[in-house]
């Protein structure tokens, strides 16, 4: 009789935990379809916000070019108050990587000498860009007979002129200045610092 009796309770106790482990794999599976709603959800989100920052920098006078916001200054610095400038909208001065965003910088300059992220003030002859990297890693765009320390002047900081200028001797490109001398300046953002992590 108690055999009897054990197997039928033992028959009533695994159709309980059957029907417990079908609810717990069912709960399981509503949660997942919820987290992944929820992924998806913040991802929309993430990209929402991401558009609203574009548009904003868009509507204070940011240009965007490739994957990079660019700010360009109608006041004249000079370098070091150029690159605070940057800083405190969130960029730096700009970093010119290839010949097409080399000439995006030239066509949206005009006729104006401005300042580029580049310095050699470390170490003289060393030219480095604001993040640390050294110019001989990437593109260049050096004027003719530029880098040249004018009148043994301290000519640390750098330059872009797009249209030939008196001043400059006509030539289009990159020059080395001193870097107290007053210049527009160009800030760029890219797209990667609006990640946050």
């Amino acid at each position: 009789m108690l055999d009897g009796m054990g197997c039928e309770g033992s028959g009533n106790r695994n159709t309980n935990l059957t029907n417990e482990r079908q609810q717990l794999i069912l709960k399981n599976t509503n949660l997942t379809n919820e987290r992944e709603q929820l992924i998806l959800k913040n991802k929309n989100l993430t990209d929402n916000r991401e558009q609203l920052r574009s548009e904003l920098l868009i509507c204070v006078g940011w240009i965007f070019y490739q994957s990079s916001f660019y700010y360009m200054s109608n006041e004249t610095k000079n370098w070091t108050e150029s690159r605070r400038d940057c800083q405190k909208r969130g960029a730096d001065l700009i970093i010119i990587n290839n010949r097409e965003e080399y000439y995006f910088v030239q066509n949206k300059s005009g006729p104006a000498a401005v300042y580029i992220g580049l310095t050699d003030t470390e170490v003289e002859g060393n030219w480095k860009w604001v993040d640390g990297s050294n110019l001989t890693s990437g593109f260049s765009s050096w004027a003719p007979g530029q880098p040249n320390e004018y009148n043994t002047v301290d000519e640390d900081c750098a330059m872009t002129v797009a249209v030939p200028l008196p001043e400059f001797a006509n030539i289009e490109g990159w020059h080395d200045v001193a870097c107290n001398k007053a210049f527009k300046w160009i800030c760029e953002k890219r797209t990667s610092q609006f990640i946050l992590p």
